[in-house]
Protein backbone atom coordinates (compact mmCIF):
# COMPACT_ATOMS: atom_id res chain seq x y z
CA UNK A 1 0.00 0.00 0.00
CA UNK A 2 2.62 2.34 0.85
CA UNK A 3 4.81 2.15 -2.34
CA UNK A 4 1.16 2.51 -4.15
CA UNK A 5 1.06 5.52 -2.53
CA UNK A 6 5.04 6.35 -3.35
CA UNK A 7 4.47 5.71 -7.08
CA UNK A 8 1.56 8.02 -7.04
CA UNK A 9 3.55 10.46 -5.09
CA UNK A 10 6.01 10.34 -7.67
CA UNK A 11 4.04 10.10 -11.10
CA UNK A 12 2.67 13.62 -10.09
CA UNK A 13 5.61 15.05 -8.89
CA UNK A 14 7.74 13.73 -11.97
CA UNK A 15 5.03 13.34 -14.76
CA UNK A 16 5.39 9.62 -16.28
CA UNK A 17 6.52 9.92 -20.20
CA UNK A 18 6.83 7.34 -22.71
CA UNK A 19 10.08 5.23 -22.82
CA UNK A 20 10.29 5.63 -26.64
CA UNK A 21 8.70 8.89 -27.69
CA UNK A 22 9.33 10.80 -24.19
CA UNK A 23 5.67 12.33 -24.49
CA UNK A 24 3.98 12.54 -21.39
CA UNK A 25 1.57 9.69 -20.29
CA UNK A 26 -1.92 9.50 -19.34
CA UNK A 27 -4.73 7.06 -18.52
CA UNK A 28 -3.59 3.39 -19.15
CA UNK A 29 -0.68 3.79 -20.99
CA UNK A 30 1.04 4.97 -17.36
CA UNK A 31 1.47 1.73 -15.69
CA UNK A 32 2.54 0.56 -19.42
CA UNK A 33 5.16 3.42 -19.49
CA UNK A 34 4.70 3.06 -23.49
CA UNK A 35 1.97 5.27 -25.25
CA UNK A 36 -0.55 3.59 -27.22
CA UNK A 37 1.28 5.09 -30.52
CA UNK A 38 4.45 3.74 -30.17
CA UNK A 39 3.16 0.16 -29.00
CA UNK A 40 0.63 0.20 -32.39
CA UNK A 41 4.15 1.24 -34.02
CA UNK A 42 6.85 -1.09 -32.42
CA UNK A 43 7.69 -4.02 -34.44
CA UNK A 44 9.03 -7.07 -33.03
CA UNK A 45 11.31 -8.59 -35.28
CA UNK A 46 11.32 -12.52 -36.16
CA UNK A 47 15.24 -12.57 -37.46
CA UNK A 48 17.92 -14.79 -35.79
CA UNK A 49 20.94 -13.38 -34.33
CA UNK A 50 23.81 -15.00 -36.01
CA UNK A 51 27.75 -15.13 -35.19
CA UNK A 52 30.96 -17.09 -34.10
CA UNK A 53 30.98 -19.06 -30.52
CA UNK A 54 27.21 -18.46 -29.58
CA UNK A 55 24.82 -21.12 -30.14
CA UNK A 56 21.66 -19.12 -31.17
CA UNK A 57 20.15 -15.50 -30.41
CA UNK A 58 17.42 -13.17 -30.79
CA UNK A 59 16.25 -9.70 -30.72
CA UNK A 60 13.62 -7.30 -29.78
CA UNK A 61 14.08 -4.46 -32.37
CA UNK A 62 15.96 -2.49 -34.90
CA UNK A 63 18.41 -0.06 -33.54
CA UNK A 64 16.64 3.29 -35.08
CA UNK A 65 14.24 5.69 -34.65
CA UNK A 66 12.94 6.09 -31.36
CA UNK A 67 14.58 2.84 -30.33
CA UNK A 68 17.81 4.21 -30.45
CA UNK A 69 16.93 7.39 -28.99
CA UNK A 70 14.75 5.42 -25.95
CA UNK A 71 18.15 3.26 -25.52
CA UNK A 72 20.49 6.35 -25.57
CA UNK A 73 18.87 7.81 -22.22
CA UNK A 74 18.59 4.67 -21.29
CA UNK A 75 22.38 4.31 -21.06
CA UNK A 76 23.44 7.96 -20.80
CA UNK A 77 20.65 9.87 -19.32
CA UNK A 78 20.08 7.75 -16.14
CA UNK A 79 16.66 6.34 -17.21
CA UNK A 80 17.41 3.00 -15.70
CA UNK A 81 13.48 2.50 -15.18
CA UNK A 82 13.09 2.18 -18.97
CA UNK A 83 15.25 -1.81 -18.45
CA UNK A 84 11.45 -3.06 -16.55
CA UNK A 85 9.91 -2.26 -19.99
CA UNK A 86 12.63 -3.62 -22.36
CA UNK A 87 12.78 -6.79 -20.22
CA UNK A 88 8.56 -6.55 -20.72
CA UNK A 89 9.63 -6.84 -24.78
CA UNK A 90 12.64 -9.65 -24.46
CA UNK A 91 10.59 -11.98 -22.17
CA UNK A 92 8.09 -11.60 -25.33
CA UNK A 93 10.38 -12.17 -27.54
CA UNK A 94 11.18 -15.72 -26.09
CA UNK A 95 8.30 -17.05 -26.46
CA UNK A 96 8.90 -18.27 -29.55
CA UNK A 97 11.99 -19.06 -29.00
CA UNK A 98 12.13 -22.72 -27.67
CA UNK A 99 16.11 -23.19 -27.68
CA UNK A 100 16.74 -19.77 -25.62
CA UNK A 101 14.35 -20.93 -23.00
CA UNK A 102 16.25 -24.06 -22.26
CA UNK A 103 18.46 -21.55 -20.28
CA UNK A 104 19.60 -22.89 -16.99
CA UNK A 105 20.81 -19.55 -16.06
CA UNK A 106 21.26 -15.82 -17.44
CA UNK A 107 24.00 -13.72 -17.41
CA UNK A 108 25.09 -10.03 -19.08
CA UNK A 109 27.69 -8.97 -20.96
CA UNK A 110 29.97 -6.27 -19.00
CA UNK A 111 31.06 -3.07 -19.89
CA UNK A 112 33.82 -0.98 -18.42
CA UNK A 113 34.32 -0.19 -15.22
CA UNK A 114 34.67 3.16 -16.02
CA UNK A 115 31.65 3.74 -17.86
CA UNK A 116 29.36 1.53 -15.18
CA UNK A 117 30.58 4.40 -12.52
CA UNK A 118 29.68 6.85 -14.44
CA UNK A 119 26.54 5.74 -14.94
CA UNK A 120 25.76 4.69 -11.61
CA UNK A 121 24.42 1.03 -12.67
CA UNK A 122 25.51 -1.55 -15.25
CA UNK A 123 22.87 -1.61 -17.93
CA UNK A 124 22.78 -4.94 -19.43
CA UNK A 125 23.01 -6.21 -15.22
CA UNK A 126 19.63 -4.44 -14.97
CA UNK A 127 17.93 -6.07 -18.00
CA UNK A 128 19.04 -9.40 -17.21
CA UNK A 129 17.79 -9.24 -13.35
CA UNK A 130 14.72 -8.00 -14.56
CA UNK A 131 14.35 -11.17 -17.73
CA UNK A 132 15.65 -13.72 -15.13
CA UNK A 133 12.66 -12.79 -12.41
CA UNK A 134 10.51 -13.25 -15.48
CA UNK A 135 11.71 -16.26 -16.85
CA UNK A 136 12.11 -17.59 -12.55
CA UNK A 137 15.34 -18.40 -13.40
CA UNK A 138 18.91 -17.61 -11.50
CA UNK A 139 20.54 -14.65 -12.55
CA UNK A 140 24.35 -14.93 -12.46
CA UNK A 141 27.35 -12.16 -13.04
CA UNK A 142 29.76 -14.35 -14.80
CA UNK A 143 32.29 -12.02 -16.37
CA UNK A 144 34.50 -9.03 -15.89
CA UNK A 145 36.26 -7.03 -18.50
CA UNK A 146 39.91 -7.35 -17.85
CA UNK A 147 41.01 -3.91 -19.78
CA UNK A 148 39.18 -0.95 -20.96
CA UNK A 149 38.01 -1.02 -24.19
CA UNK A 150 37.48 1.77 -26.64
CA UNK A 151 33.89 2.20 -27.80
CA UNK A 152 33.04 0.30 -30.57
CA UNK A 153 30.83 2.48 -32.62
CA UNK A 154 32.69 3.81 -36.10
CA UNK A 155 34.90 0.74 -35.88
CA UNK A 156 35.30 -1.51 -38.28
CA UNK A 157 34.05 -5.30 -37.93
CA UNK A 158 38.18 -6.26 -37.51
CA UNK A 159 38.60 -3.46 -35.46
CA UNK A 160 36.09 -4.64 -33.25
CA UNK A 161 37.09 -8.34 -32.99
CA UNK A 162 40.43 -6.95 -32.09
CA UNK A 163 39.31 -4.52 -29.38
CA UNK A 164 37.47 -7.08 -27.65
CA UNK A 165 39.84 -9.83 -27.97
CA UNK A 166 41.14 -10.99 -24.30
CA UNK A 167 39.24 -7.92 -22.70
CA UNK A 168 36.72 -10.36 -20.75
CA UNK A 169 37.29 -13.23 -18.20
CA UNK A 170 35.37 -14.94 -16.53
CA UNK A 171 34.26 -13.87 -12.91
CA UNK A 172 32.54 -16.60 -11.17
CA UNK A 173 33.04 -20.12 -9.71
CA UNK A 174 33.81 -22.56 -13.23
CA UNK A 175 31.24 -25.16 -11.65
CA UNK A 176 28.59 -22.58 -11.96
CA UNK A 177 28.52 -22.67 -16.07
CA UNK A 178 29.69 -26.16 -16.28
CA UNK A 179 27.61 -28.40 -18.49
CA UNK A 180 24.88 -24.92 -18.08
CA UNK A 181 22.70 -23.84 -21.16
CA UNK A 182 23.34 -19.45 -20.38
CA UNK A 183 21.50 -17.21 -21.54
CA UNK A 184 23.15 -13.62 -21.91
CA UNK A 185 21.95 -10.11 -22.62
CA UNK A 186 22.64 -7.18 -23.80
CA UNK A 187 21.23 -4.08 -25.30
CA UNK A 188 22.49 -3.89 -28.36
CA UNK A 189 24.01 -5.96 -31.04
CA UNK A 190 25.76 -4.70 -33.66
CA UNK A 191 28.61 -6.86 -35.64
CA UNK A 192 28.34 -9.89 -32.96
CA UNK A 193 32.23 -9.21 -32.09
CA UNK A 194 31.09 -8.78 -28.34
CA UNK A 195 28.71 -11.04 -27.76
CA UNK A 196 31.12 -13.49 -30.01
CA UNK A 197 34.04 -13.37 -27.33
CA UNK A 198 31.70 -13.40 -23.93
CA UNK A 199 30.13 -16.83 -25.39
CA UNK A 200 33.97 -17.78 -25.92
CA UNK A 201 35.18 -17.34 -22.45
CA UNK A 202 31.74 -18.63 -21.39
CA UNK A 203 32.44 -21.66 -23.50
CA UNK A 204 35.87 -22.24 -22.59
CA UNK A 205 34.48 -22.04 -18.93
CA UNK A 206 32.82 -25.06 -19.15
CA UNK A 207 28.97 -23.60 -20.59
CA UNK A 208 27.42 -26.22 -22.57
CA UNK A 209 25.66 -24.02 -24.78
CA UNK A 210 25.53 -19.90 -24.70
CA UNK A 211 22.04 -18.35 -25.90
CA UNK A 212 22.02 -14.86 -26.83
CA UNK A 213 19.08 -11.66 -26.27
CA UNK A 214 18.92 -8.08 -26.92
CA UNK A 215 16.69 -5.03 -26.91
CA UNK A 216 18.03 -4.17 -30.80
CA UNK A 217 20.19 -4.56 -33.27
CA UNK A 218 21.66 -2.52 -35.53
CA UNK A 219 20.85 -2.75 -39.60
CA UNK A 220 24.60 -2.29 -40.93
CA UNK A 221 27.95 -2.76 -38.96
CA UNK A 222 29.34 0.92 -38.51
Amino acid sequence: MLKQLLDRLLDLLFPPKCTFCHDLLEGEDIPLRVCSRCREKLVMMQDPLKGEFFDSGAYCFTYEGMVRKSIHRFKFNGRKEYAAVYARYLLQRLEGETDLQQADLITWVPTNRKNERKRGYSHAALLARHVAEGMGILCVETMEKTRETRGMYGLKPHERRANILGAVKVSCKREQLAGKKVLMIDDIFTTGATAGECARVLRMAGAEKVFVLTVAKTEKSY
